[in-house]
């Protein structure tokens, strides 16, 4: 079943069961997608869905991290119930071991051999990982150029 199917199944099993906070959610990624699908004015797959659901994850994530420092843990926890329900929706979150282990392979392939083939690598290096799961770009980018500065030396 494509992901944006799952949406409208789970937004009507929510409905059912009258689970205002899921439907709210839902309904919100829902409209997401679809800003999305007019911005690339064409209908949205399953990457583009996933692309989507990883901007709103991060979001939750950002403003989980501002409301703990303003002390607003209602906020936080509202956050975090939405961070949960998108995290349903996306393939699991890549470790730093997995993300290592695959730089090294892209490093080896595309020849890489110094800081200054980091955009070689990640262009190399992000569609596969998307592939496997979902990742922190930052993450990804650190890893990369850590393995790339111990080959240089």
């Amino acid at each position: 079943m494509a992901l944006h199917e799952q949406l409208v199944d789970d937004l009507r099993t929510a409905q059912r069961a009258r689970d205002r906070p899921r439907i709210q959610i839902i309904r919100l990624l829902r409209s997401a997608i679809q800003y999305e699908e007019l911005e690339r004015r064409e209908a949205a797959d399953d990457a583009t869905v996933r692309d989507v659901l990883a901007r709103e994850a991060r979001r939750r994530e950002e403003a989980i991290a501002l409301y703990r420092e303003a002390g607003r843990e209602d906020k936080v926890r509202e956050e975090t119930l939405e961070l949960d329900v998108i995290r349903t929706y996306l393939p699991p979150v890549l470790d730093r071991a997995a993300v290592e282990a695959e730089a090294r392979r892209v490093i080896d392939e595309v020849g890489a051999d110094g800081p200054s083939d980091v955009g070689k690598v990640m262009g190399a290096l992000m569609p596969r990982l998307r592939e496997q799961g979902t990742i922190d770009g930052k993450l990804v980018n650190e890893s990369v150029r850590a393995l790339l500065s111990n080959a240089d030396a």
